[in-house]
């Protein structure tokens, strides 16, 4: 009998490792697919970035002294700043996804459900309370492949509102044109810093805050 509870407890460590040895193949296999995900998602960015990038280039071409070329010109830099606001704000949402995931699988990977500490990293963040200290004041960036693009669509916006007042400037067009387009840039670039990646990085450290209120790891 001695040997038959040996023999019982022996297999449910074993089946425990085993469990433990197919969740960590399945993490890493998920991660895998994460990072070949953000990859493809690099075309998306480029599908944002160029027509915005040739739209701008398009209207350089157009005649300001032409009875509607003004106006033209006007809403269609509008248009393409508005375009790298949504390509900055849908890299800030791959970003909140990138980082809620994460923060899933850290869970998954604590004592509260696989106690698989002795497969990861040292420099990984074990507990609801790290994450929560990690970005209580920081904010919630994309990872880097993703912030590259983030930052990207911002520099464009800039370099496209000076470039399309620069040119407003001379061919000696009205300064309200002018006001309008800086206007139009500051603003959308203040909802993609301000109100987007805040938005994000609160809505994170919410989660955060609410898995330490849990307590359960």
């Amino acid at each position: 009998m001695g040997e038959n509870k040996t023999e019982h407890k022996t297999e449910q460590k074993s089946n425990l490792k085993n469990d433990q040895r197919m969740a960590v193949e399945n993490m890493h296999k998920t991660f895998l697919e994460a990072l070949r995900h953000r990859e493809q998602e690099i075309l998306k960015y480029i599908a944002l970035l160029a027509p915005a990038l040739a739209g701008f280039i398009w209207l350089l071409k157009v005649d300001l002294s032409s009875e509607n070329g003004t106006f033209i010109f006007t809403a269609g830099t509008l248009g393409v700043l508005f375009l790298l606001t949504v390509g900055a704000f849908y890299s800030l949402a791959l970003g909140y996804n990138f980082r809620y995931v994460t923060l899933q699988l850290a869970k998954m990977e604590s004592d509260y459900c696989l106690n698989i500490k002795e497969f990861i990293l040292e420099s990984w963040l074990r507990t609801a309370k790290q994450w929560e200290d990690e970005y209580k004041k920081r904010k919630c960036l994309p990872p880097e492949i993703i912030n590259i693009f983030f930052w990207s669509f911002i520099i464009a916006t800039f370099l496209i509102a000076i470039m399309a007042i620069l040119f407003l400037f001379a061919t000696q067009q009205k300064l309200s044109v002018q006001i309008c387009i800086i206007l139009g840039c500051l603003g959308l670039c203040m909802i993609s810093v301000f109100l987007g990646l805040r938005g994000y990085s609160r809505k994170f450290r919410d989660y955060c805050k609410k898995e330490v209120e849990e307590g359960k790891w």
